[in-house]
């Protein structure tokens, strides 16, 4: 009987924390999302009004777009540059290798808020480096409503691939030399090395780095907030940016916690579909 449920008392713990944290304010947040909030009035229960009125703003369908285009370029981007640096860095580069290597890794340590304020100032129209430069080219990056998004995409791809850089260097390290001089010997090339010897051992690696950054780049904010406030009009307005304003904002706390939920349900279907892709493409699990 000991031996039985000693392993449920262990896990005691971390499950009352986790329900805690993580399931009780998402019965909450559910629950409040029937409801509709007023200041100086009595919460009224609504039922799905709030989901209804959700489905027929305009704005809310532009936010799932914008949120797309931002996690989709953002995370490839910064997966495919974190892995081209992580494979230049993991080779002999000399004496300045390391003072390289955590050279790279700054950018990851600035606050996304001085990310966005600093950003902000590049793109400024008046003495901006970046306006400037694009500017003399045609392009207006603190107007153009159609290239914003990009522009925010950059400031996010320069703060978070050291991210994926890091993941991937630590992951490189851990193949055995062994294994790559074997695919030498057999006559396998650059290419071939790369995606039937690399990858696969780094699998692993390349799971737990996309995933979290895709997770973390849903909820998209403090960049935004700092950089644009979701302008030029609601160009780059994302989802996470969509809930804050409804929530703190126009102080419609049933709409910002009925689309929490929907873009929580979302997101996981998203995660178990890649996760359970993945599984099947690497066979890690």
């Amino acid at each position: 009987m000991r031996e039985k449920y000693l392993k449920w008392v262990l896990l005691a713990p971390a499950l009352i924390i986790i329900a805690s944290l993580v399931f009780y304010p998402l019965v909450y947040a559910l629950r409040a999302s029937l409801f509709l909030f007023r200041y100086g009035k009595p919460v009224q229960f609504v039922g799905l009004k709030n989901y209804a009125e959700l489905f027929a703003n305009k704005l809310f369908y532009n936010s799932l777009k914008n949120t797309g285009i931002y996690v989709s370029v953002a995370v490839t981007v910064e997966f495919v540059l974190g892995m081209f640096l992580a494979l230049l860095m993991n080779r002999e580069l000399g004496r300045f290798r390391k003072i390289v290597r955590a050279a790279l890794t700054i950018p990851m340590f600035v606050s996304p808020i001085v990310v966005g304020i600093i950003w902000r100032m590049m793109y400024n129209p008046q003495y901006g480096l970046f306006n400037w430069f694009l500017g003399t080219r045609g392009f207006a990056p603190t107007g153009n409503q159609h290239l914003a998004i990009f522009f925010v995409i950059l400031a996010d791809v320069w703060m978070w691939t050291p991210f994926m850089y890091i993941i991937f260097l630590a992951a490189l390290q851990s193949v055995p030399p062994e294994i790559l001089e074997a695919s030498l010997i057999d006559g396998a090339n650059p290419r071939q090395q790369l995606f039937r010897v690399i990858m696969p051992s780094i699998a692993y690696a390349m799971v737990i780095a996309f995933t979290l950054r895709f997770m973390d780049a849903t909820k998209a904010l403090d960049i935004i907030y700092t950089l644009t406030f979701g302008g030029p009009g609601a160009a780059t307005e994302t989802a996470g940016f969509m809930i804050f304003r409804n929530a703190f904002n126009d102080i419609k706390i049933g709409t910002a916690t009925a689309y929490s939920w929907l873009f929580t349900v979302l997101i996981g279907v998203i995660i178990s579909f890649f996760m359970g892709w993945f599984n099947r493409r690497f066979e890690i699990v």
